[in-house]
């Protein structure tokens, strides 16, 4: 079921609830492409912390009580009190203020983010000699704060409150589930030695915000007392930081003991040598242009998988791909009536898809859904940033690729965007009156290389013609892939990795005859 907005803020009362539009996000998206980052996961973290951060302090500009430091304790405690009966608070008549408001700080600076999100989830803020740390999360169902132990055990990045906070992105908005102190996360958390975090459940986290505020007048949070770190030398911080700048899909913070890289990132210098360094390396990493890789289909005959359904309508390819997409669509519209049909309602079937992908683990089912929202799903942020999260969380070849093809026909910019193509070969008494599809897949991969899928169907008939043979031939003609068809097989397949301008022929092999096809990545 979908709930709007207003059923949150029913079934949660005491928890804040922030809308942002869709233009802010927009915002937010392009601030985070222009900064350059480590890898792509990085980039999406870097993506939804800035969201968070900029809504945030929207509502506290606009939220004057929260900002001014001279209020006395009762009039705060009235302040949230008249907020948790909804009646209208005082007039600011009846409440002069006598100093300027106190404006949220970003903590350190606004510029030093990148070097923190590029490695850690959080971002803190200062208010009125209060930190807190913003912790965002983009779960379906919310169970729990995980905080990244830096933001505990570092002394100069502790904070008195960690705030939880679940992003929206489809409906656009903010939920704030609560929050806990210091003292609770660091002694009452459940800390989780793998992936170094400070764990409180949903349930035991306080979720009226103004709490804290009345809290922080009646009883400011005195200075925390932090277990002092381990230190680094210079010569072993820049081992490490050479050591940490290899490139890689996910944050080195795990690589090292936690003791030295605590240490390392706690430095704000070689926090941001560490930064530089990583992101250089992956911006002189050579990009895939998929501009480039279709020159490797520009003769004759080479279409999409959508080009090759609509002018050939082949028995083989509508059971392979076809039938999952109709039987998606009829689901996703509710019934099969012309009352409801599906492509009158793209919006809300590309939100639907993004929902069931998030929630469901069945590939027959996520395989042409993924498929279908490369169709569909043009000019959607949500969709470009699910297909690049699955391609860096998906573990399954066939999901993974699928996910790269799609987001090619969303953002053929895009660093992880794939490429697929397919030609119908018929050679008559070449191929003894065999029609095959030939099917290519070209997808980047994260440590520069590139993904080569080859794939034969038959289109005429159910199975492949016995011992069809499918060969790859590297640049001195020599086979080094092959498969070979049987007596009942639906199709014939083989996968390797390739490097940026490596170059090899395809052969279909049946009998005598033969077709063959140069690439070059």
């Amino acid at each position: 079921m979908k709930l709007r907005l207003e059923d949150v803020a029913c079934l949660h009362p005491d928890q804040m609830l922030i809308e942002f539009s869709p233009e802010e996000r927009e915002k937010a998206w392009q601030q985070t492409q222009a900064q350059g980052y480590s890898n792509q996961a990085a980039r999406w973290r870097a993506y939804l912390n800035c969201l968070c951060l900029n809504t945030f302090l929207s509502y506290l500009d606009t939220e004057a009580n929260l900002t001014e430091p001279n209020l006395t304790g009762t009039n705060l405690l009235e302040t949230a009190l008249d907020k948790a009966l909804n009646k209208p608070l005082d007039t600011p008549l009846n409440k002069p203020l006598n100093k300027p408001l106190n404006k949220a700080l970003v903590w350190p600076e606004l510029g030093d983010l990148p070097s923190f999100w590029d490695v850690v989830n959080g971002t803190a803020v200062e208010l009125n000699q209060t930190r807190l740390v913003l912790i965002p999360s983009e779960e379906i169902k919310f169970t729990a704060l995980r905080v990244p132990r830096e933001w505990v055990d570092i002394p100069e990045w502790a904070s008195h409150y960690y705030v939880a906070m679940q992003l929206n992105l489809e409906e656009c908005w903010l939920q704030v589930w609560g929050y806990t102190t210091y003292q609770q996360l660091r002694d009452h958390g459940n800390y989780d030695i793998i992936d170094e975090t400070y764990a409180v459940d949903a349930v035991d986290l306080i979720e009226d915000l103004n709490v804290m505020w009345v809290t922080e007048e009646l009883t400011p949070s005195p200075k925390l007392t932090v277990k002092p770190m381990a230190r680094l030398s210079c010569d072993e911080a820049t081992t490490l930081i050479k050591q940490l700048s290899q490139e890689t899909p996910y944050s080195p913070r795990l690589d090292i003991p936690f003791a030295k890289w605590q240490a390392l990132v706690s430095n704000s210098k070689w926090r941001k040598e560490l930064y530089k360094q990583r992101s250089l390396v992956y911006s002189r990493k050579p990009s895939i242009n998929l501009l480039s890789w279709l020159d490797n289909f520009l003769e004759a005959g080479w279409q999409t998988v959508e080009e090759v359904r609509a002018r050939n309508c082949q028995p083989t390819l509508r059971v392979a791909y076809r039938s999952q997409q109709t039987r998606l669509k009829d689901s996703l519209n509710g019934n099969s009536s012309a009352s409801s049909p599906f492509y009158e309602n793209i919006p809300e079937a590309v939100t639907a898809i993004i929902k069931l992908l998030k929630t469901n683990n069945s590939k027959q089912t996520n395989l042409p859904a993924i498929e279908l929202l490369g169709e569909i799903a043009h000019g959607s942020l949500d969709a470009i940033a699910l297909l690049a999260d699955m391609i860096n969380t998906t573990h399954d070849h066939d999901l993974r690729r699928q996910a790269a093809v799609s987001l090619g026909k969303l953002d053929p910019n895009h660093p992880q965007a794939g490429i697929r193509r397919v030609k119908i070969i018929d050679l008559e008494m070449q191929l003894n009156g065999s029609k095959v599809a030939f099917m290519v897949t070209l997808i980047p991969e994260a440590d520069g290389g590139i993904n080569v899928h080859l794939r034969v169907y038959p289109t005429n008939e159910k199975y492949l013609k016995n011992n069809l043979q499918l060969l790859v031939l590297d640049q001195q003609g020599e086979i080094f892939l092959s498969a070979q068809s049987r007596s009942a097989d639906n199709w014939i397949q083989l996968e390797f990795h390739g490097e940026r301008g490596d170059r090899f022929m395809v052969k279909l092999v049946l009998v005598d005859a033969s077709f063959s096809k140069e690439f070059v990545l």
